[in-house]
């Protein structure tokens, strides 16, 4: 990073792999869905409701991943290098012991907390078919977070786009074999894209150990040496990470109860808004790039003593930010007919699909704004007030989707209201923190 201000080519160089790397995950993500999609109505259902779940769980190590991600940029700012190998390394050691702890948890009880919530039967065993496989590969993916945090805050993102790249490749192969019984394979169906998914984290896992066992300008971060647990660095790293894990299960476990109350709707809803739920994610794949660089860069110019920089480098991200999504999501809105028949041939969900798109869109062009914002406040080690803001809105959108699916008996339209409501108060609460506050001196 050069000492002047941040330039739109540094801040696009910083974006891009974490862009490439959602989308290419995104991407798998959505043909996963049009191969499930193949298989029935049920089958697509029911990856909303075990996807959303274990996107809870990770969720909860990726806010995790977020806090370290923090720290690593501003001891790279300081020049602290040595003092990043200690805090990777008690943070792979503090996330696989909890995703052994979930698995194990899950593996005994989880499913039946399913019964709580979902009323169709067959729902219910096709969740139970996914979500069997799907939960061994949890403690994988907790290293892989812990690794994508360590190379993003030391601004070498390409390496991210290098994992996301070999996890969709290994991906999309083992769902297209298991789920339709290809190539030799059984035919496993929605257990098949539970599989396929673990196979996936297990091969990612292994790449980034050889990467970085390879690289010898990583051995300056002593990842591999032999450091003494310190309580010190635990704690200091949970004060800043465990606000961000906290707000991310926020976050996913208010989308994880939005689809379960649209599931209370019936069947046809929850397909059609896991279709609609495809077409969100590729509206924001941009977004998550300029929000990780921009948790990147203000932790690194407040570790460089260059908080009169973080004005100028945030409008320029957010220019970014607003013009990429909002380009995309005119694009696929034009399109959105043909894109949802990608997915489907049936009339009746596409047709229900269609009006949801224009709220989506909207919200996409607001997030595009207040996620960033947002991120400047967590990015300057202010991740108590991030999760303050988080509980706010979710409990916003919460209350709207039940309202909808319990109170007024609306319908699947209306209930996707909650996405807008969501963007509008975000940006305000944020926008109002950062004109007001006084949050260019926090300590990490």
């Amino acid at each position: 990073m050069k000492s002047s201000t941040v330039t739109y080519r540094e801040i696009i160089r910083l974006s891009l792999p974490i862009i490439a790397s959602s989308a290419v995950e995104n991407i798998t993500a959505i043909i996963n869905t049009a191969f499930l999609g193949h298989v029935g109505a049920i089958a697509l259902g029911a990856s909303a409701v075990g996807g959303i779940f274990y996107l809870a769980l990770i969720m909860l190590a990726f806010g995790f991943g977020i806090g370290v991600q923090i720290i690593v940029a501003r001891r790279y700012g300081e020049k602290k290098i040595p003092e990043i190998g200690q805090i990777i390394q008690q943070s792979f050691i503090f996330l696989i012991g909890w995703g052994i702890l979930f698995t194990v948890i899950f593996h005994f009880w989880g499913i039946q907390l399913f019964r709580h919530f979902v009323n169709s039967e067959e729902i219910f065993n096709e969740v139970k078919a996914y979500l069997s496989y799907r939960i061994w590969g949890l403690s994988l993916a907790y290293v892989n977070i812990i690794f994508r945090a360590f190379y993003t805050g030391i601004m070498r993102t390409r390496v991210v786009g290098y994992y996301s790249g070999i996890l969709a490749i290994t991906n999309i192969f083992f769902d297209y074999v298991l789920i339709f019984g290809k190539l030799g394979f059984p035919r496993m169906e929605i257990s098949g894209a539970g599989l396929s998914s673990v196979i996936a984290e297990a091969v990612a896992t292994v790449f980034f150990i050889f990467y970085t066992l390879g690289r010898k300008n990583i051995q300056d971060f002593e990842l591999t040496r032999s450091h003494a647990f310190d309580w010190r660095v635990m704690t200091r790293t949970l004060k800043i990470a465990s606000p961000v894990m906290l707000q991310f299960s926020f976050s996913f476990g208010g989308w994880f109860l939005f689809f379960m109350f649209v599931e209370k709707m019936g069947e046809i809803p929850l397909a059609v808004s896991n279709l609609v739920r495809t077409f969100y994610l590729i509206a924001l794949l941009p977004l998550w790039g300029y929000a990780s660089a921009t948790n990147t860069l203000v932790s690194y110019l407040m570790g460089s003593g260059r908080t009169h920089e973080i004005g100028l480098t945030v409008r320029k991200i957010l220019m970014l930010s607003a013009g990429t999504i909002s380009s995309l999501v005119i694009v696929l809105t034009l399109f959105s007919r043909f894109y949802f028949h990608l997915f489907t041939n049936d009339v009746l969900l596409i047709s229900q699909s269609l009006p949801i798109v224009y709220i989506v869109g909207a919200t996409s062009v607001l997030v595009s704004v207040s996620i960033i914002l947002y991120n400047i406040i967590s990015g300057a080690g202010k991740t108590h007030i991030t999760l303050t803001i988080e509980g706010i809105v979710m409990f916003i959108y919460v209350l709207w989707a039940y309202a909808v699916a319990y109170w007024w008996h609306g319908t699947v339209t209306m209930i996707w209201l909650s996405e807008l409501w969501y963007g509008i108060f975000m940006g305000l609460i944020a926008g109002a923190y950062l004109k007001f506050a006084n949050w260019k001196k926090a300590v990490v």
